[in-house]
């Protein structure tokens, strides 16, 4: 049986001597501390490259005298989102395990993305001598919990290590941050020093959980280059995570994330061998293209819905809205199958392993160890577009031209917070929004578009069913075309500045 909560936790080092504090006086009258010990045994898994690690997901399988079974732990900012297995079909986990893999395949099949059919096996063994106090209001809800860990570890390989330490973390309950903040004043105040490593795993396998080259190794221009393009491949990885768990809310940051991988690739193509680059674009064109089908009708059925609600009620002829919803409902789980359907493929698979040897071992060109001076320069080609092809687009009336203008504004962008680190927050974030509202702009026109197509569509189609009207759908299609007609001309009056 598999379920999953939110795990807002705050972790600290300290001294073998250290004391909890007595935490009382942050508690409201009648709230009560308890105390209890407990004895965790938690066997950690991973690839042999720590694909999760480097992804910040912990495997493991936990014994002792509470908190059993299989524990994922996924990120879930500010917080992480811990998903769990439980033991009591004990008869399954041994079949799986006979078979020679540990892992429970359910487990296996949600990180298949994460570890891209790499085998998972045991890393590290970790036991933990907890003292939990546990924060109780006066109706007993549990406000927080601080355990005070005494922690031994041990790594297998060709040389075992063993290692030893202390460490208290705070785990909100029912408590709001304002109490988390609190206590962890009061902990550093006792002597605690927030933690060094983000879990234990991290700490036990130390240098051999670090970061492939990036931002840190890679010196001259390619370095914020590089970290920008680390950071959405982890925003891929962990889209990728949650689509095979059917949270289809992930389809706009994931989408997202595989643009700005394209976009960089092309605004500083000099940092980056151009055969390299070309086809990794190409394949990221390929999956932005999978996940834009589900994301377009996500944004224009909400798009629907609001023209309708803001219709009087008397011009709402006919079963409107069960129309569209049947209609974009069926598409979209249409284009939801296949996506699910890739997710399984080996073009994926292969556009993952290509996007971590990139983060590994990225192709750079002589171009790449020039000043990071060269990035605004590079950033600059992409302001100067969006400028051209804005006149261009608004001098003719061109809609396609319009449509490309948005996606120049939105790589201007990108671009311009890739370079923040350089150029300076402040002059980076005025760009940036900048473009941001050009591109928000010209998107409603795109959107109008597509809207009133639609509309048409459906129109046609109610105009020759039997109980439905073709009325509401041609209001709303007119309304949809002088929206796109009054966008076209805010873009003129703003290409004129």
């Amino acid at each position: 049986m598999t379920g999953s909560h939110i795990e807002r936790e705050d972790k600290f080092d300290v001294e073998a001597d250290f004391i909890v504090p007595d935490v009382t006086a942050l508690l409201a009258p009648g709230a009560q501390v308890t105390a209890r010990s407990e004895k965790l045994r938690s066997h950690y898994f991973d690839t042999a490259a720590l694909d999760l690690l480097r992804a910040d997901i912990t495997l493991r399988r936990r014994t002792g005298t509470t908190d059993v079974g299989w524990q994922l732990k996924v990120p879930h900012k500010p917080a992480r989102e811990e998903i769990r297995l439980s033991d009591e079909d004990n008869s399954e986990l041994a079949a799986q395990a006979s078979r020679g893999s540990p892992v429970p395949d359910e487990l296996e099949r949600l990180l298949f993305g994460v570890t891209r059919g790499q085998p998972l096996a045991q890393v590290a063994v970790v036991t933990t001598e907890r003292s939990v106090h546990r924060l109780l209001d006066v109706d007993r809800t549990l406000l927080a919990e601080i355990d005070d860990d005494n922690v031994h570890a041990s790594v297998g390989g060709e040389v075992a290590t063993a290692i030893s330490w202390r460490e208290v973390e705070i785990e909100l309950g029912h408590g709001d941050e304002q109490l988390l903040a609190a206590l962890g004043t009061l902990l550093c105040e006792a002597g605690a020093r927030p933690a060094t490593s983000g879990s234990k795993l991290a700490r036990v396998l130390g240098a051999a959980a670090g970061d492939q080259p990036t931002d840190g190794a890679v010196r001259g221009a390619a370095g914020p280059v590089m970290a920008y393009l680390k950071e959405q491949q982890r925003v891929l990885v962990a889209g990728d995570l949650a689509l095979r768990r059917d949270q289809a809310e992930v389809i706009h940051t994931t989408r997202v994330a595989a643009r700005r991988l394209r976009s960089t690739l092309r605004t500083f193509d000099r940092l980056f061998e151009e055969d390299r680059a070309t086809a990794l674009e190409g394949e990221l064109r390929w999956y932005a293209g999978l996940l834009g089908q589900i994301r377009d009708r996500q944004v224009l059925r909400a798009r629907l819905e609001r023209l309708i609600d803001e219709l009087p009620e008397e011009m709402v002829l006919g079963p409107v809205r069960a129309r569209i919803d049947t209609e974009l409902g069926k598409e979209q789980t249409e284009h939801w199958k296949r996506l699910q359907s890739a997710l399984l493929g080996q073009r994926y698979i292969d556009l993952l392993d290509t996007l971590a040897c990139w983060v590994a071992d990225p192709p750079l060109t002589d171009e790449a160890d020039k000043p990071v001076s060269l990035l605004p320069k590079l950033a600059g080609r992409a302001d100067r577009k969006v400028s051209r092809r804005l006149q261009r687009a608004t001098a003719s009336g061109n809609v396609e031209l319009l449509h490309s203008a948005r996606k120049a504004a939105k790589r201007a962008r990108y671009a311009a917070e890739l370079i923040e680190p350089v150029a300076g927050k402040k002059k980076a974030q005025k760009l940036a929004e900048r473009y941001e509202q050009l591109q928000d702009l010209l998107g409603e026109h795109q959107d109008s578009l597509v809207s009133a197509e639609v509309l048409r569509r459906l129109g046609a189609k109610a105009g020759t069913t039997r109980g439905e009207n073709g009325f509401t759908f041609g209001i709303l299609y007119a309304r949809e075309l002088q929206c796109a007609l009054s966008v076209r001309e805010r873009a003129h009056r703003e290409a004129a500045k």
